[in-house]
Order: structure tokens, then C-alpha cells, then sequence
């Protein structure tokens, strides 16, 4: 083996373990869970705290405020008695400091805010808000309504229609309780004979409710049947609202009838209902997909029953039906949609039902101002926004839908925009009323003016939506609706994403700015009556006339009893065969269009980020990895982010909550020193999620530390880093690469196997199950401070998405529809996707002509596209050099000075496996092995005799043997040595991991630039290396999945030897800890067996989980400085987890209720005087107070004990305790009691000695950045001023000077 008779040796003494070989400084930790456990349900928020709340599937509530605030309470846990149930109902109560949630077992839990448990092992324990009760309730909770600060009792009603009410602040069900008030409405229907009505089958379910925002004396509950309001002092049945459908109305369907059922009379169920924030009309949303306003004072008739697009639903029109063929003598005409599918029929559920309906304000015009002038005192307040500006002027209201969309529309939240509405001027005694109504008909007119949207929009999602909330400025009341500066949108399942086998959180979220800019476009009013057939006592009054395409303005009425030419249709009627001329006005909106004509500009919609741990749906996570970072490449990451972050530079910002405060726990027992911790390395998380993104994570300890209060999230994101993989994928330049294609015909496919990062050249290596790898490189923005351009125009139109994108949403550009776009095989051509689907593919495209320098990132340097299959392995280094195996048992190396692939084992440039080596073929290709590869490592070393330092992969094979291929530099280029040293070993099957250690200090022997520059160097003098004695160079750790072992220069002295026979190992690492070296070795059980190095002697065995059974660890990726690891096993199992828990970073001190905004007065109803309708109110409107009395009763029990205040101000938690405190010196100690005012606490000040952690220096040098620039300023201006001061004394001392000459010339004539 060696040419010597001595064969090196390590010497006997050689130990790297030394003190890790104590058993005592090993122990298994948890340190926190990372993203979300189970699906998103449920959402919250609270506007006087800043808080939002998310409920999940798992039975857990995360509730997050600002950017350092955030903790996950356990509502229902699993038990003996079965699972966790699901969050069905989250809410927060303003203004109480309380948390309301009931989960799927209909169980009642609530939360204090304002009192938190302190367990004395906060590790264990972490502290969190106080439960308060838990109680499980005898029926199904169907609906609750949202809770309001001026009373304590929560409104749900019960499946079988009965409504509760549960005491909040005595923490127990009221003895308030109606029954169902519509099974009661249908028996007097059925007793007073009329004809057709019967009994709902089962009982009217109760489906909804709502408290008037204005009096709370009037309480809203939906059935399956209509709406019945309840008056709460009378304690009866005030109003009931039916809304039916006649024969021939179309409803939420169209005038195709195909089953008869156009002509029979129906009843939708109701789904929802939201009153206008006036208090005087409320919408009642139903399963056809209409939406129905009532005026509260008149209960016969509605308003309007429309839908998102139609208006008059409920009026049957005979030419519509004419014109449809719906009449029996005629025969059906078949409605075609623009694809050639037929229309689907009225009655067969042509739209969705409404499922939420929410009716949003904006300020008066005092309140506005007192906001407007009031920007800036309070940084917790967000801005007032132009568009609210719009809105509030105008005194428009904003309804949203979610539901009641048609099939084949692009999915949304869609808006309505409806004007002020302004009462007329009435005189008793000389209004028109009809017979048959209780409103005035000039009232009537005012009213449905009223709801004539001025303007219409859409939130466009990629999935049809789920849920959505708004996010107040600052306003408890209206439902959560007033003044909104932001709303989140829950996401149905997109199943383009790729399907994991794992559980996984399939909803997504996602949150915009809100509201929308305000459309200046009048939309259409199809199927609006803009004439009346006066009945018996009524005057001739036509109605509001709808507006017209291009003239917004009114149109003179139209004469009674006569229909024009140019008339109304509803839309899915089609024009008589003597009609002249289709309208235009039948071009009918839909929700993904743009409302009114010709090109306008497009109105945008600003995305904001959630929080950090929000982890579902696209962002679904699908593996994760961690890496230590130098402090000098670490600061090149977060550079940017820190100088921008909060700032109006900022691409997404946060969505704006700003409420709790965290301090760092420094003091309970096991808590970390702050001068140890700074001295810890820093470290990201790279996850890759379905929607092909990878996005980077700071996660460095000392944000869990440092400062106090802290101000960062855990993990903190670095979006400037943020790798879009579709953005290259939809390029142009890319559309013939099958990577490319396969995007666009089965997304699904498209799924991140690894991405691996050389930690030192910055390069980040993405490599996918299809066989594809893509390269990427950091770095630095160009032209930080310049604004324009092409490119930073295009980018800035790419971070904001288009409201009713109506020419390109279509287009073969735009691929965030959920409904796909069926174009014909010339759309395929636009996309490349048949032209070179079979065709040769070039094995390396360029791409860096695709990144865009705007800020700091990871840009796109080349696809590989090597058609190998699957990679299994890859192994990426800091001096350029990639090698990736694939399942197809060959392998590739990548040398990105090319970039090029300098080797194919096993396969040829145009992918095909070599099965014999060609005499004339390229050398860069040869023959593969008859097994896959299972582990690889770059390392820089000499091997055996050879003591010249070179580039050398080592490539473990599955079957034992093992090949070191060595890279020479020839010319200036790299080429591979195609018969490399070759050995097997039969204990090295099943290879997993391989390290090559320096012998003098055990250090691993890494592919820096350093060594290799070293290497390039030794290469040239090779003749200096030539002894007769061959040296310890390097020692191999070699681990598979039954052994261990150690050995001199790789094909040396066997140094020592571990055998597994009862285990096998899945993970081993290489963990250096303060100095010193260790090996673990993780099993397939779960369990890490400990060795020292170099001589693999046993230390000790820790179990990788908590109980007697054991289980499978999942996939590892560790931090090999703190001995930290991140166990994936799936999207919703996700862990930070450590070998040395000791001194480790404790969960935060938390105050959920450090901002207390003012709580406003309950909302009264509007001034009788001043509006019409205000005598509905029947005189002064209870107060909360009085609710409460009213519906708890006399019997009501007083309230619960507080319990008592923490021992100690939150801020003190976040001081070291070797600080001691000042004494005071009191009369006892001899000295006078020296009375002084209280001082607040404040935060602990650092020590000037110690060393500053990263975000300091790099916040404090942007800081003295803005001070210099500045000083500059100030500096040019007052060289600016100093030059003006001395243009003026010289100009008025040339004056001087040219008046005395003229003086003395005067004078010297005169004398």
C-alpha cells in the first residue's frame, strides 16, 4: 500500500474529545416547535390590543402581535378520552383582555390576557395567558356572534335553533334563552291556512346572528327560513323577514329552465346576515348565491334582492323569459359559455352560496380630521391611506362578499361599493304610501339609491377563498369592520401544489392592504327595473334609473308601461331577433373583470407579510435546513434587511400589529449568561415550500436574548432572499426546458427534492425530483439609492398585484387562477410547450441575464438539465465544485467556473447511459458503477502517498466501495482524473456520511478558498513534498449504516471500529462544542449514540424522544457549533431540538396587554331629527350595562376572584442577576427616609466591555450612517448660507462703496 516499509501511525495520546467524554454534559432537549400543527380554522383579532389570533385543526391558538411577540396556547389537548378538537370559533373581547374559543366538541374556553401562569420551570411550562373555564355545552354551535366591549355576554345559537348566551365576565351559561322563533313563525303560517307552507323537516336550523351595531336592544337570528329580530326588553319576537322567491324570478340561477322548478316558489336558505353600520339596513346573504337588503323599519318587503352582479332578482321579467325559451310552447334555448360548455340551469345551483358577508366603514368627516392631524403620536396607529381618505369623504360603505360567485369565475373576495345614504325631505300628512307597504315610496327610493354601487372591486386569490377578516385601525365595534387598514384571507387547497404524504396544512393565507383604491367607474346595473306599474293608491314615481355605459350620469325615466329599444336586460337573457341593435350595457361584469369601458389605468392592491410561523398552504414547508454561519458572511446576509426593515423601503411590510411585549427570561433558574451567548455563532434556516420557493430564516440565538424588550421574530425572515423558482420557470429564455413545461402543464410535479449552501462562497444549490439543478449565487444590490429605471420598474410592478385584472388575467402569462385557462394548442405554442417537447436540450442554460439587482439576494446563475432521474445525493463546497448522484446509479460534477459538467459517470452529454466506453469519446465521460451512491464529500487533502493537497471528492457507494476522484488544474481549467483510487470494504455498506479530519487539531478539512489558493501553490511545488516518510495527513471517518470507522491518509492504519448489531443508523454528525469534538450517531429508533474522536470510544446514549416508546427520528439537519439540530418529519412536525440542553435560550417573559388603546363609547343610534327612521329606535337606546343586567337577571353571581399581580415589573425579567441592586437606605439602617417619586422601570444597560452582537453594530452603524449624512446636510447647508452672507456683504459693501464715490464726485463739483 505504502511505498515505505512504516506505515504512519497516529500517536497513542491524540484525543479531540477530551472533556465531551463526561457523560454529564449530554442531555436531549426540546427548545420550541417551528410553524404551524394542524390546518388553519379559525381567525381573530383584537384592535385595542394589536393582537391576531389563528385557530388551528390540532386544537391550538397562535396568537401573534408585534414582531417579537408571539406564543401557541394548548386549547384541546389530546386525551384518554380521544384527539384534539378542532378551533370552530376564535374570538378576542376588546376592551376585557380575554380570549374566546370553542372547538369541535362544542366546548366553551376562555383565556385571561392580563394574568399569566409563572411555573418555575419555564422550559416545561413557558408562561401564558390564565385559563379561565372550559365548558362543554349540549348542542352544536352554529354560530356566534362577535363580542363588544361595552357588555359581557356572548350570543351563539344551537343547531336546533335554540340562542344562548354565556356570561364572560362570571364565566358560566346565562339563564337568557330563546327557542326557536321560526319553528313558532311556521306553526301560525300552517294555522292560518295559507296555502303551501308546512313544517321544515328536522326544525329550522338557527344559521347566524347579529347584534345592531346601533341598539343593542336588537338582536338578528337567521333560520334556515328567514330572519326573525328579537327585541331584548320586551323579550319577544319584534320583526320577521322572509324573503321569497316568485315563479319565474331567475334568483341566483338564470331564466334556463330545465326541470320546472323556475316556476315554483322557493325560499333560499339564509347563510349569513350583516347590518349596515347606519343600523338601519341590514343584508341577508342565502344558498342561491342572492343577497337580500332589508330596511329594518319595514319587514314586507325588501329593498333589493341582487346578486354580485344582477340587481331585481326576485322580479320576474316575461321578455327575459321570452327571449330565454323558459315558456312551454317554446322550445329551450341552449346558453353556450365562451368555451362551448353549456349553461347550467337556475335551480341547479348556478352560484355558490354566500357565505360571509361583512359591511365596512370609514370615519366622519371630524373624525378623520382628528386622525389625520393626530399622525405620527402614537407609532402603534397606521397611517391614514389615501383610499380611506376617498371613502370617508364620500361617505361610502364597502359590503363584501365571499360566495355567491358562478363556476369558471376567478376566484375572490368581491366588493361592493355603495354611496351614502341620504334621506328625503318628508312632510307629514302629504307622502304617497302604498296599501300593501308600511315605507313611504319617496323613503323606499332613497333606500335602494342607497345601494346603487358606485363602484365595484375584487380581491383576485389563486384558490377560491375560505374565510377572510378585516383588521380595524382601532375600533371594537361594527363588527370588526370600522375604519379597516388590512385584511387576511383563508385560501382553499390549491392541488397544483405538490401532494406530500405527511399531514399538512393545506390552507393558505394570505393578507393585503385594505381597503382598495376606490373605483371611479359606475358598473352596470343588469336587470335593475328602471320603471314601476303603479298599483291601486300609488303615485306614478319612477325609479332610480341605472346608469348607462360611459354616462354615468341619470338617464330622463323611462315612461311607464313601455319598454325601449335600448332597455335593461338581465344578462343572461339574450336580444329579440327585431330588437336593433344588442346594448352594450349585456358586456356584464364578472368578478375578475374591470367594471365600465375602454382601457383605464389598473388600480393596484399593496400585499403585506404574516407572520413568520404562518406556515400553510403554497408555503407549506417541505424540508428544512440549518447552517452555522461566519459572522462575516452572516452580516453580508442580513445587511439589507436590517437597514430596511420598518421602513417605507421595504417590499412587503408587515402586516400592522404592534401589540405584547416579550423580554427574555435571564433570570429564571437555567437561563443563559448574555457575554456567553453573544460568543455563539450565527445561524439561518433555509425551508423550500410547495409553491417552489426557498426563503431563509434568521435564527440565531441571540434574538431570543437581546435587546430588552426584544424586537425580533423567531425565526426572523430575510425576504430579500427569498428564491421564487416559477419566476426563471416562466421566463421566455426558459419555456423549452422540461422543468419549464412541466410548470405550466402539471405544477404538481414541480417539487424541491434539496437545497444544500456553501456557507462561504454563498452559493445555494436547488436540485428537484424531476433531476434538474439549479444554481444560484448572493449578491449585492446595485444602485441602492437610484429610483427608475427598467428593470426597478418592472420589479416594482411585480411586488404589487392588479385589482380586476381584466386583459391579462386571461393571458399566457398568468397562472394564479384556480379555474386554468382552456386555450387551444396555439396557447401551448405561445408557451413552447409542444414546439420542443421531444427535442434535444442543452445540458446547461445560462440564467443570469434573469436577476434583478434591486436589492441584496440569491441570483440566478444556471439550469442544469442532466435527465438523470432523481437525485439521491449532492454534495456542494465553497471553491466552485458540485457533484450531484442520481437514482439511475451515475454521477455529475460541476465545476460553476463555466459552467460546466466536468464529469458523467455513467452517462453522456445528451443524458443517455453509457453502457460501454468509447475509444474516441469524450473523456470527461465514463463508465458507472452497478450501485447508487450513498454519501459524497469535497475535502482539500492528499491521500496515501500522495501528499499534495488537491480537490478530491470521495464517493461512497452503496455496495461498500468507495472512489476519491482527484481534480487537477490544468491551464487554468479543472479536469478530473478518470481512473481514480479505488477501494471496497464491506462493513462500508450502506454508506451515510463521510469526514476528513485534520490530526493536529481534529478540525474538519473543509474546501475553503484558502485551501484551496494552498493547494494550487503545492501543486506547483511538488518536489518539496517528496520524504521518506510518509506523514498523518488527514484521518477518514467512514459511517454506514452497521459500522464506524477511522483510518490514517483514507487508505491507511485503521485506527479504531464501531459495529452496530442490533441498530441501524440513519444520521451521523460531526459536532464540535467549545472546542471539542464528538460523533454522533442517530439510529433508525431514535435514539444518538455518542463517540470520541479520533478513537470512537463509547460515552453515552440519549433517547431522541419523550415516553417509553420509542419512534423513527425524522429527517436532521444540525448546527454542528451548538450541537442544535431541526427534526423534520413532516410540514406540521417541525422541531428545534438540541444534544446540550444546558443554558439554552428560555421562553419569553410575555405581557399580551402592553398596549391599551382608548376604548370608545358604545355606537347610538342615528338622531331621529336628522335622518329618517330614527323612530324605529321607539326612544333612548339601552346601554351595555343594561344588557348585562337585562340578561343575567337578578340571580346573577358576583365575580370571580382577581387573581394577583406578578411579583415582579415584565422588564426585570430581561436583567442578569449577577447585577446587583442598589440599596436604599431606610430609617432602620440608621440614615432618613429620603421620599422620592416612583421611577419606571427601564430596561438593563449593556456593559461597554462586552462584546456587541451583530444587530447592534449593524443598526448602530446604519444609525451613525443617517447622523453623517445628515451632519453633511447641515454642513452644505451652512457653507450654502455662508456663501449667501458673503454675496450679500460684498454686494452691500460695492454699494457702499460705488455711493460714496458718487457722493464725493457730487461734492467735489460743488466745491
Amino acid at each position: 500500500m505504502f511505498k515505505n516499509n512504516k506505515a504512519p501511525t497516529l500517536p497513542p495520546e491524540t484525543d479531540y474529545s477530551k472533556q465531551l467524554k463526561e457523560t454529564s454534559f449530554y442531555r436531549y432537549g426540546h427548545l420550541r416547535p417551528l410553524g404551524l400543527t394542524g390546518e388553519i380554522t379559525a381567525l381573530a383579532v383584537d384592535p385595542l390590543l394589536s393582537l391576531l389570533g389563528v385557530g388551528t385543526a390540532s386544537g391550538l391558538v397562535h396568537v401573534y402581535g408585534q414582531s417579537s411577540f408571539q406564543f401557541t396556547l394548548p386549547v384541546s389537548t389530546i386525551s384518554s378520552s380521544g384527539p384534539a378538537a378542532s378551533i370552530k370559533f376564535l374570538f378576542f373581547h376588546p376592551g376585557h383582555h380575554r380570549l374566546i374559543a370553542i372547538d369541535g366538541s362544542n366546548t366553551i374556553h376562555t383565556y385571561s390576557l392580563q394574568h399569566l401562569t409563572d411555573h418555575p420551570n419555564p422550559l416545561t411550562h413557558p408562561p401564558l395567558p390564565l385559563k379561565e373555564i372550559s365548558y362543554t355545552l349540549w348542542g352544536t354551535v352554529t354560530s356566534v356572534d362577535q363580542p363588544l366591549p361595552s357588555h359581557t355576554h356572548l350570543f351563539f345559537t344551537i343547531k336546533d335553533g335554540t340562542t344562548l348566551s354565556w356570561d364572560l365576565s362570571r364565566r358560566g351559561l346565562g339563564n337568557w334563552k330563546i327557542g326557536n322563533c321560526w319553528s313558532d313563525y311556521e306553526g301560525r303560517m300552517i294555522r292560518s291556512g295559507i296555502p303551501g307552507r308546512r313544517k321544515t323537516l328536522g326544525g329550522p336550523m338557527a344559521t347566524c346572528i347579529a347584534v345592531n351595531p346601533r341598539d343593542l336592544n336588537i338582536l338578528l337570528i337567521g333560520y334556515e327560513g328567514g330572519v326573525v329580530a328579537w327585541d331584548m326588553q320586551k323579550n319577544v319576537v319584534a320583526k320577521t323577514f322572509e324573503m321569497t322567491l316568485p315563479p319565474g324570478a331567475p334568483g341566483g340561477g338564470s331564466y334556463q329552465d330545465a326541470d320546472g322548478s323556475l316556476w315554483t316558489e322557493r325560499t333560499p336558505s339564509v347563510t349569513s346576515i350583516v347590518w349596515r353600520p347606519d343600523g338601519l339596513v341590514f343584508a341577508v346573504g342565502h344558498a342561491d348565491g342572492c343577497i337580500t337588503f332589508w330596511a329594518y323599519s319595514e319587514s314586507d318587503k325588501p329593498l333589493m334582492v341582487r346578486t354580485i352582479t344582477h340587481e331585481d332578482v326576485n322580479v320576474t321579467d316575461a321578455e327575459s323569459l321570452f327571449d330565454a325559451g323558459a315558456l312551454d310552447n317554446q322550445l329551450r334555448k341552449v346558453e353556450l359559455d365562451p368555451q362551448g360548455n353549456e349553461i347550467p340551469t337556475a335551480v341547479s345551483a348556478n352560484r355558490e352560496p354566500i357565505f360571509k358577508l361583512t359591511w365596512a366603514s370609514f370615519p366622519d368627516q371630524v373624525t378623520l380630521k382628528t386622525q389625520i392631524a393626530a399622525q405620527g403620536v402614537d407609532p402603534t396607529i397606521e397611517p391614514i391611506s389615501n383610499a380611506t381618505v376617498d371613502y370617508a369623504e364620500r361617505g361610502e360603505t364597502l359590503l363584501l362578499v365571499l360566495g355567491g360567485q358562478s363556476p369558471g369565475e376567478k376566484p375572490g373576495v368581491n366588493i361592493l361599493q355603495f354611496p351614502a345614504y341620504k334621506p328625503p325631505l318628508l312632510r307629514r300628512g302629504t307622502t304617497p304610501m302604498s296599501p300593501s307597504e308600511s315605507m313611504p315610496l319617496q323613503e323606499r327610493y332613497a333606500y335602494r339609491d342607497s345601494l346603487a354601487p358606485t363602484g365595484s372591486s375584487s380581491y383576485l386569490t389563486k384558490t377560491p377563498p375560505e374565510d377572510f377578516i378585516l383588521l380595524p385601525r382601532s375600533n371594537p365595534y361594527f363588527n370588526l369592520s370600522h375604519d379597516p387598514i388590512a385584511t387576511i384571507i383563508s385560501l382553499t387547497p390549491d392541488y397544483n401544489m405538490p401532494q406530500v404524504k405527511e399531514p399538512t396544512a393545506l390552507r393558505g393565507l394570505e393578507s393585503w392592504v385594505f381597503p382598495p383604491p376606490r373605483s371611479t367607474v359606475i358598473p352596470p346595473s343588469p336587470g335593475r327595473k328602471n320603471f314601476v306599474q303603479p298599483g291601486e293608491g300609488e303615485k306614478l314615481v319612477a325609479m332610480t334609473p341605472a346608469p348607462t355605459l360611459g354616462t354615468p350620469s341619470a338617464i330622463t325615466p323611462i315612461r311607464s308601461g313601455s319598454f325601449s329599444s335600448t332597455g335593461w336586460r338581465l344578462p343572461w337573457t339574450s336580444p329579440g331577433i327585431g330588437s336593433p341593435a344588442p346594448s352594450p350595457t349585456l358586456s356584464i361584469p364578472t368578478p375578475d373583470s374591470i367594471y365600465g369601458s375602454g382601457p383605464q389605468k389598473r388600480k393596484v392592491r399593496k400585499q403585506l407579510r404574516l407572520p413568520s410561523s404562518l406556515w400553510s398552504g403554497g408555503l407549506s414547508v417541505l424540508g428544512m435546513e440549518m447552517y452555522s454561519l461566519p459572522t462575516n458572511m452572516f452580516k453580508r446576509l442580513i445587511s439589507y434587511q436590517i437597514e430596511n426593515s420598518g421602513s417605507d423601503q421595504e417590499e412587503i411590510p408587515r402586516l400592522p400589529i404592534y401589540g405584547g411585549m416579550a423580554v427574555p427570561d435571564l433570570q429564571s433558574h437555567g437561563a443563559p449568561d448574555v457575554k456567553v451567548a453573544k460568543l455563539e455563532s450565527y445561524r439561518i434556516f433555509i425551508t423550500y415550500h410547495s409553491d417552489c420557493t426557498i426563503r431563509f430564516w434568521d435564527a440565531s440565538p441571540h434574538l431570543l436574548l437581546l435587546p430588552t424588550p426584544l424586537r425580533f421574530e423567531f425565526p426572523s425572515p430575510l425576504p430579500h432572499l427569498t428564491i421564487s423558482i416559477g419566476d426563471y420557470l416562466k421566463h421566455k429564455d426558459c419555456k423549452h426546458l422540461p422543468l419549464s413545461q412541466l410548470w405550466f402543464n402539471d405544477r404538481s410535479k414541480v417539487r424541491i427534492k434539496s437545497v444544500h449552501l456553501a456557507k462561504e462562497a454563498l452559493e445555494c444549490i436547488v436540485t428537484f425530483y424531476t433531476g434538474e439543478i439549479i444554481v444560484t449565487k448572493f449578491a449585492e444590490a446595485k444602485g441602492k439609492n437610484k429610483r427608475g429605471g427598467q428593470d426597478d420598474d418592472q420589479e416594482a410592478e411585480d411586488d404589487i398585484e392588479e385589482l380586476n385584472e381584466n386583459h391579462n388575467l386571461n393571458g399566457p402569462n398568468h397562472d394564479s387562477g384556480y379555474f386554468p385557462h382552456m386555450s387551444s394548442s396555439s396557447s401551448s405554442q405561445a408557451h413552447g410547450l409542444d414546439g420542443n417537447s421531444n427535442g434535444w436540450v442543452e445540458e446547461v442554460t445560462e440564467i443570469g441575464h434573469l436577476a434583478k439587482y434591486k436589492h441584496d439576494g440569491f441570483k440566478p446563475v444556471a439550469i442544469f438539465t442532466l435527465k438523470r432521474g432523481e437525485p439521491i445525493c449532492t454534495a456542494v463546497s465553497d471553491i466552485g465544485f458540485i457533484a450531484v448522484a442520481f437514482s439511475s446509479k451515475s454521477l455529475a460534477i460541476i465545476d460553476m467556473r463555466g459552467p460546466d459538467v466536468i464529469l458523467r459517470e455513467g452517462f453522456n452529454e445528451d443524458g443517455e447511459q453509457m453502457k460501454k466506453k468509447k475509444k474516441k469519446g469524450n473523456v470527461q465521460n465514463v463508465l458507472g458503477e452497478q450501485s447508487v451512491v450513498g454519501s459524497m464529500r469535497w475535502v482539500v487533502s492528499g491521500m496515501g502517498a500522495d501528499l499534495v493537497n488537491r480537490p478530491r471528492l470521495i464517493v461512497s457507494y452503496a455496495k461498500g466501495m468507495t472512489k476519491i476522484y482527484v481534480l487537477i488544474n490544468s491551464l487554468g481549467e479543472w479536469i478530473v482524473e478518470t481512473k481514480p483510487p479505488t477501494f471496497t470494504n464491506e462493513s462500508l455498506a450502506g454508506p451515510i456520511a463521510s469526514f476528513v479530519l485534520d490530526p493536529i487539531n481534529g478540525n474538519e478539512l473543509t474546501p475553503s478558498s484558502e485551501s484551496l489558493q494552498a493547494a494550487m501553490r503545492d501543486q506547483q511545488n511538488q518536489d518539496n513534498h517528496k520524504t521518506k516518510e510518509i506523514p498523518v495527513h488527514c484521518l477518514w471517518i467512514a459511517a454506514s449504516k452497521k459500522s464506524i470507522r477511522v483510518a490514517i491518509n483514507f487508505n491507511g492504519e485503521r485506527v479504531a471500529k464501531v459495529e452496530l448489531e442490533d441498530e441501524e443508523l440513519s444520521d451521523v454528525f460531526y459536532v464540535t462544542r467549545h472546542g471539542q469534538k464528538v460523533l454522533v450517531a442517530v439510529t433508525t429508533t431514535g435514539s444518538a449514540h455518542f463517540y470520541s474522536v479520533p478513537r470512537l470510544e463509547y460515552i453515552t446514549k440519549l433517547e431522541l424522544y419523550y415516553g417509553m416508546e420509542g419512534r423513527p427520528a425524522g429527517k436532521l439537519s444540525i448546527d454542528d457549533r451548538s450541537g442544535d439540530f431541526i427534526e423534520y418529519s413532516g410540514p406540521l412536525d417541525i422541531h428545534l431540538r438540541t444534544f446540550f440542553h444546558f443554558r439554552k435560550p428560555l421562553p419569553p417573559r410575555l405581557d399580551p396587554c402592553t398596549i391599551k388603546r382608548i376604548i370608545p363609547p358604545q355606537p347610538v343610534p342615528l338622531n331621529a331629527s336628522s335622518m329618517v327612521g330614527g323612530w324605529i329606535w321607539g326612544g333612548a337606546p339601552i346601554t351595555g350595562a343594561q344588557l348585562d343586567n337585562l340578561i343575567a337577571g337578578p340571580t346573577r353571581p358576583p365575580p370571580p376572584k382577581v387573581p394577583p399581580p406578578p411579583p415582579k415589573p415584565l422588564i426585570t425579567w430581561g436583567k442578569p442577576p449577577e447585577e446587583a441592586e442598589k440599596v436604599v437606605l431606610t430609617a432602620s439602617t440608621g440614615a432618613a427616609v429620603k421620599r422620592t417619586a416612583v421611577q419606571k422601570q427601564k430596561a438593563p444597560v449593556r456593559d461597554a466591555r462586552e462584546r456587541n452582537d451583530v444587530y447592534s453594530e449593524m443598526t448602530d452603524a446604519a444609525t451613525q450612517r443617517g447622523n453623517y449624512l445628515d451632519g453633511l446636510n447641515d454642513s452644505l447647508n451652512s457653507v450654502s448660507a455662508s456663501a449667501s452672507d458673503y454675496y450679500n456683504h460684498a454686494r452691500n459693501a460695492a454699494m457702499k462703496e460705488a455711493a460714496k464715490s458718487t457722493a464725493k464726485g457730487v461734492f467735489g463739483k460743488l466745491l
